[in-house]
């Protein structure tokens, strides 16, 4: 029996109770719900023949022991009761990922749900572009972010970012400027405005383009969630340019996963004696990045992609 029931059993409520239990890019779940559809996942969980289910979707023993038990604790009926409230107080969408093509590419990880404040058909968008960087931005990369942003405005793209402070902040507020659709890939919920600095940017965001997350709406970001984000915006853009970066930046990982997905990546790096931009170089000379001098330089990708 159950240990938690569904206010509707459906495909999207299933979803969204699966994703108050497990983490984000969770492959054991992702397979667990490619065998039996998302319904059926979540009566497994939430059931008494996990293990053996999980077993018949192909997980070793070993690790469906350990999935069984991490996500135990975390089967709550009121959270997921809780976290349906939400999504209506705050106006929010559910959306099945499924139903959106580019992130099939993530396989077993591609999200359990997704929940959208503002336009959810942006999603579908045809020519969306991620830029991405550095939150210990400088005055250059921002410069040279708005810049780029700001010039693909007669090109009919979507602009992905993740609403941090520094670069991505300068190309949500560059898109928002120059009346392009921006889409904002939050590592918590999207009821939960992080960073509290960035609350009335993201607040517009909603507004003009749309706040997307896969965690529950009231989750608080983590830097494992911080991580998986990155591959939300990789596979969701058709390209991903990183503006200004240090050499370990998490704009690099997220670029690393767009290269691994096969999508375009764009580099534009600034001066050599930039321990900023040392990430930018890296990902020319590493990651076989194209180099980006304008907003010129990204649509030519574009098209390639």
């Amino acid at each position: 029996m159950n240990t938690s029931t569904l206010p509707q059993t459906d495909v999207l409520h299933a979803r969204a109770a699966i994703s108050t239990i497990i983490e984000p890019g969770d492959t054991v779940a992702g397979t667990l719900i490619d065998a039996l559809g998302p319904v059926a996942a979540y009566d497994a969980i939430t059931g008494n023949g996990l293990r053996a289910a999980l077993q018949d979707a192909g997980v070793d023993e070993r690790t469906a022991t350990a999935s069984a038990a991490q996500w135990a604790p975390r089967i709550s009926s009121s959270t997921i009761a809780e976290n349906l409230a939400s999504l209506e107080r705050a106006g929010a969408t559910l959306i099945d990922p499924d139903t959106i093509p580019a992130l099939a590419d993530l396989g077993t990880q591609r999200p359990v749900a997704l929940y959208v404040r503002g336009d959810a058909s942006l999603l579908t968008n045809p020519r969306p572009i991620a830029v991405v960087g550095a939150r210990a931005s400088t005055a250059y990369g921002e410069s040279i972010t708005s810049e780029i942003v700001s010039d693909l405005a007669a090109h009919q793209v979507t602009i992905l970012s993740g609403a941090a402070y520094g670069i991505d902040g300068a190309a949500h507020r560059a898109a928002l400027a120059a009346g392009i659709p921006t889409i904002a890939a939050m590592a918590g919920g999207v009821a939960r405005l992080y960073p509290a600095g960035h609350s009335a940017l993201i607040t517009r965001i909603a507004e003009h383009g749309a706040v997307i997350s896969e965690v529950p709406m009231d989750a608080a970001p983590t830097r494992w969630r911080f991580q998986a984000r990155g591959r939300i915006l990789a596979a969701l853009a058709r390209v991903t340019v990183v503006t200004e970066a240090g050499f370990r930046s998490g704009s690099i990982s997220t670029a690393a996963q767009a290269v691994a997905l096969g999508r375009p990546l764009g580099s534009a790096p600034g001066p050599l004696s930039s321990t900023t931009s040392s990430g930018c170089h890296r990902l020319i000379r590493e990651f076989d990045a194209t180099l980006i001098t304008s907003a010129q330089d990204v649509i030519e990708l574009l098209e390639t992609a």
